[in-house]
């Protein structure tokens, strides 16, 4: 279910590749201290209802030698973080049954929550939900988008709608071409996506071919039924919105590399 802010896209978060962002943690904390605890000695079930934090702190100091989780979890690399949950998740398996399903689904709800390009497979461990390479693709664009604050909101909350699936991908494309379109127009003083490409052809910073792949980005989103305007192409799926993505990273990187030289 999401609610109202999410719905309506007030909320929307983006953890990338080799990150966990201050709000991820914020949430796998607060699971922690749902799930990790003492026992009461009421309780009578055989499984109990928590795991026991001397049995969970073993575990993960088995991993990080004096380690502690919590603190793993605020201030730890991505990868320490990751090995915390994947050491929680086989020990949750040992409490109540129904605690055990909730757990699961908790953790799976704060990657998805978080816009994590990361997922909960099957076998409880954490994997990339999109290739590698566009992960690290994805990163590359922060820097370039950081001074316009703006766009590079809109062009994150896209991507974690995508790899949330927590939008169509039409939708997707739509908002990457207008953040896209945005650095585009203010790197070069244009009012129009057209008349960018145009001057940074005409001034040499990008070459033909580069201008028609700009051209095509361009088509590909207005033509594209859903994304543009009354269109007459077939419904962007998600292997379409991935290339799309790609692409249009590709090409702000060529074009920041190429303004930044003149």
């Amino acid at each position: 279910m999401s609610f109202f802010s999410r719905r309506n896209e007030y909320i929307v978060e983006y953890s990338g590749h080799e990150e966990v962002s201050g709000r991820f943690r914020e949430r796998l904390i607060a699971l922690l201290n749902k799930y990790v605890g003492q026992n009461s000695s009421y309780y009578s079930h055989t499984k109990p209802w928590h795991i026991k934090p001397s049995v969970f702190t073993y575990e993960i100091q088995k991993e990080f030698p004096g380690r502690d989780p919590l603190q793993i979890i605020a201030d730890g690399l991505f990868h320490e973080v990751f090995t915390v949950v994947e050491i929680f998740l086989v020990l949750s398996r040992g409490i109540y049954s129904t605690r055990s399903e909730s757990a699961f689904i908790d953790v799976y709800q704060a990657f998805q929550l978080s816009g994590s390009v990361y997922k909960i497979n099957s076998s409880f461990e954490i994997e990339l939900q999109i290739e590698e390479e566009s992960a690290k693709q994805i990163e590359s664009i922060k820097p370039i988008l950081a001074p316009y604050p703006e766009f590079s909101e809109r062009f994150f909350q896209a991507v974690g709608n995508l790899v949330g699936r927590r939008a169509k991908p039409e939708d997707v494309v739509k908002d990457v071409f207008v953040a896209s379109e945005g650095y585009l127009k203010t790197v070069t003083a244009t009012s129009r996506f057209g008349d960018a490409v145009k001057k940074l052809s005409k001034e040499g910073l990008i070459n033909k071919e580069q201008k028609k792949v700009l051209e095509a980005l361009h088509e590909f989103r207005s033509d594209a039924d859903g994304a543009g305007h009354a269109g007459n192409s077939s419904t962007p799926n998600e292997e379409s919105t991935l290339w799309f993505l790609d692409t249009m990273i590709a090409q702000l990187r060529m074009v920041n590399k190429a303004v930044s030289r003149s």
